[in-house]
């Protein structure tokens, strides 16, 4: 009437569970005693595989969840799969990120990495710099690691110049300013012949 099941095999995962499952012609009742925390309830279940989230499988899982909802292009799904499981905290994780926001995001990466491995640094700090300020700017807007896109950044720019971080961030700023500066004086070029046509 009554069978205990033995649960060595959830020993190992939970630090000992002992599961006593009263069976009779339907199953009736079931008690659990953990003997050492309560964390264990979590793993009770032999066959449960607990997966790291930075997987390659959960990788691929999320990313092919994803594009069968239409919110990932598929031929970005071999080259996102492949750096996401190079740097795992690059996943969008938040709970309350919708599939089409990671979707977008991912799409955003994606096109940034593509660039990257097209164009040379010669390309990013000339014809093609633009563009590469574009689509970083898109990817920025994401919910990204900072950190990892300033290194981005940083290692396109000067590509063979080997600085401190302090004085990296300097170069960067000063770039940001006289960016800033020649725009400010297109303007004014611009007023002056506005101004000398009236």
């Amino acid at each position: 009437m009554y069978q205990k099941i033995s649960a060595e095999t959830t020993e190992d995962i939970a630090g000992g569970v002992e599961v006593e499952i009263a069976l009779g012609n339907k199953l009736t009742s079931s008690q659990i005693q953990t003997k050492q925390t309560p964390e264990a309830e979590l793993y009770m279940n032999p066959s449960q595989i607990v997966e790291d989230l930075s997987s390659p499988s959960l990788v691929t899982r999320e990313l092919e969840q994803l594009v069968s909802k239409k919110h990932l292009d598929y031929e970005n799904l071999s080259l996102l799969t492949d750096f996401l499981v190079k740097h795992p905290s690059l996943l969008l994780r938040g709970t309350s990120l919708s599939n089409r926001y990671k979707g977008y995001a991912y799409n955003c990466l994606a096109e940034l990495l593509k660039f990257l491995q097209i164009h040379s640094a010669l390309y990013v700090l000339g014809s093609s710099h633009s563009e590469f300020v574009e689509l970083l700017q898109d990817v920025r807007g994401c919910a990204f690691d900072k950190d990892w896109l300033d290194g981005v950044e940083k290692r396109a720019l000067f590509p063979d110049l080997q600085f401190p971080q302090d004085a990296l961030q300097k170069l960067l700023d000063s770039k940001k300013q006289v960016t800033k500066d020649v725009e400010m004086m297109r303007l004014k070029i611009d007023m002056w012949k506005i101004l000398r046509i009236n």
